[in-house]
């Protein structure tokens, strides 16, 4: 084991992805996340004795943790980052210092994610600011980051650039290339025609936006369907428009070929307070299964996508702009290479190592 992951809420796609000789201690589970991956992987319930463990391992380098600005989580990371810097040194076997880096997608303002008292106008600001101040400091404790989206980098450097000058990092947007589980997509095989929206439908992820742009389209008069992906089924599916589906909690393996037989996903995702899509694993998932994904540019992914012939983007929360974005999606793709370039997983953790290797000078 050469590094360990500690993932807040784990999710089937974090396994599927999991690179070699990487350990994954979780804390909790998603709702879509399929037990069966977990099958001759090292992956586990967290508990510290199970990271006093793994810590113990002679061969480790590197421990990723949650990032900054998702603050619940950040609090518990800088726990296991002074951990690993007090006990590793403690180990006989294990000489190596263990690096700490982190996976950085945040693309909500970080003054806004931090702020506080919005509504006291005196004592806000101050504990905003110094809830600023902390989080850059407790930055320090990082040794590499890796940004996956350009708005995230952005976002970083204009809060925290001060500290960002003391660590490695890099912008290594998502690979948005074939599915590692599915393989490599046939791209002159016939797409049913149906539009796949994948995720709990709610206001934040446009799922109102998307009903009513989807009757305003008139995608049905042309035979095409709507389906939804509902990992949860926590809500009533009453009164959707003509031409809208609903299955609950699909399995794993339903959902990969769902995306590999869908023409279209639809993320239209819409800010909200304390909320900002980050990358959106829709987006991710559909063009790794060849799918043309009509979205918007809330996702931090957006000024990386603005050429790529599979992705319409289109604003969000306008419901005219959104059925203009789905009739487009529903027309054959437009010819033309994007100069998008992704990176895998696997990519990441090779940087990262690569990255406090040389800051180590070996």
């Amino acid at each position: 084991m050469r590094t360990l992951r500690i993932v807040p809420h784990l999710r089937s796609s974090v396994v599927e992805e999991m690179p070699p000789d990487q350990a994954l201690l979780f804390t909790s589970e998603r709702d879509d996340t399929d037990v069966s991956l977990y099958a001759h992987r090292d992956v586990r319930p967290f508990s510290w004795p199970a990271l006093v463990r793994a810590l113990r391992d002679p061969e480790l380098e590197l421990l990723e943790v949650a990032e900054p600005l998702w603050t619940a989580e950040w609090v518990r990371a800088l726990r296991y980052a002074v951990l690993a810097r007090l006990l590793r040194p403690r180990f006989p076997r294990s000489r190596r210092r263990v690096a700490v880096a982190t996976y950085a997608i945040e693309n909500l303002d970080a003054h806004d994610r931090l702020r506080r008292f919005p509504d006291r106008p005196l004592l806000g600001p101050v504990v905003s600011r110094l809830r600023l101040l902390a989080t850059g400091a407790s930055m320090l404790l990082l040794d590499a980051v890796v940004f996956g989206t350009t708005g995230a980098a952005e976002n970083h450097r204009r809060a925290f650039g001060w500290a960002l000058r003391r660590t490695r990092h890099a912008v290594l947007p998502p690979r948005l290339g074939p599915c590692s589980v599915c393989g490599p997509v046939d791209g002159a095989g016939e797409r049913e025609p149906t539009v796949l929206f994948l995720g709990t439908p709610s206001e934040r992820k446009g799922f109102g936006s998307l009903m009513a742009a989807w009757e305003l389209s008139g995608a049905t008069d042309r035979g095409w369907r709507l389906l939804v992906a509902d990992p949860e089924g926590a809500r009533e599916h009453d009164g959707l428009p003509t031409g809208v589906t609903v299955r609950v909690a699909p399995p794993r393996a339903e959902v990969h070929a769902l995306l590999r037989t869908a023409a279209v996903v639809a993320m239209p995702s819409v800010r909200r307070p304390g909320w900002r899509e980050q990358i959106g694993l829709p987006l991710v998932e559909g063009l790794a299964h060849g799918c043309r994904v009509v979205t918007t540019t809330e996702t931090g992914l957006a000024p990386d996508l603005g050429d790529h012939p599979q992705v319409v983007l289109t604003a969000p929360g306008d419901v005219d702009d959104l059925a203009d974005g789905l009739r487009r999606a529903m027309a054959p793709a437009p010819a033309g290479m994007s100069a998008y370039s992704g990176h895998t997983k696997g990519d990441v953790v090779a940087w990262w190592l690569d990255a406090v290797g040389a800051r180590r000078g070996t």
